[in-house]
């Protein structure tokens, strides 16, 4: 993951690091367009986040990460605690869909917006990120890892981001939770065609008794 992002950061420019968040958002914000507001908070994956938690994740780590861009941006270090992984708040559970998916919105607007400020800055030759040698954020990256039995899981690490690696990393972002609610439409889906076949739920009830005989 790490030289991933350092062999990206090299080789790509500021404009093609844009264009690639900037289709990973519209990616995203479709998908969520597409949810029909009765799933939002069904969990397919018992005791596992459903689509609100995930929308409401994307957006608070956004708002977060634009914030300790445009410090990276200006020349300075960010302050506080890094953003951590699982981060979300209450509107997971309780805010109209909506708010979400605005606030979603919102969110992945102030990070373009961010990075074509640094963008800029890099054109004209006066990017402060770029004097400041060795700033960088202290983050936390999550590598899902696929296994032999198909499960994902998480490898959780931190480590030191310049700018333009760290508006990689948000792309990466995007693409690992857009990937994570298709699986929980797929699921969703999945259980809706279970529930209405009655041929389904026979043949798999049959599948159990067998087992147990």
């Amino acid at each position: 993951m790490l030289k991933y992002l350092q062999q990206r950061a090299r080789t790509q420019t500021t404009s093609e690091i844009l264009e690639r968040i900037r289709t990973a958002a519209f990616e995203l914000e479709s998908l969520v367009a597409s949810v029909d507001p009765k799933d939002i908070r069904q969990r397919p994956f018992p005791g596992k986040w459903h689509i609100a938690d995930v929308v409401d994740h994307i957006s608070q780590t956004q708002i977060r990460g634009a914030e300790e861009m445009r410090h990276l941006v200006a020349g300075r270090r960010p302050p506080g605690p890094p953003v951590y992984e699982g981060l979300k708040s209450g509107g997971g559970e309780s805010a109209p869909w909506p708010t979400l998916v605005e606030g979603l919105k919102d969110a992945n607007r102030e990070m373009l917006s961010v990075i074509e400020e640094g963008g800029r800055q890099q054109a004209d030759g006066r990017s402060a990120a770029d004097e400041a040698a060795g700033l960088t954020v202290f983050t936390v990256v999550v590598a899902n890892c696929k296994l032999p039995d198909e499960r994902i899981v998480p490898q959780i690490f931190y480590a030191a981001l310049d700018w333009r690696q760290y508006a990689l990393l948000q792309r990466l972002h995007l693409v690992d939770h857009r990937a994570q609610i298709r699986r929980l439409l797929k699921a969703l889906a999945d259980d809706r065609s279970l529930k209405s076949d009655p041929r389904l739920c026979l043949e798999e009830t049959a599948g159990v008794n067998l087992e147990k005989e």
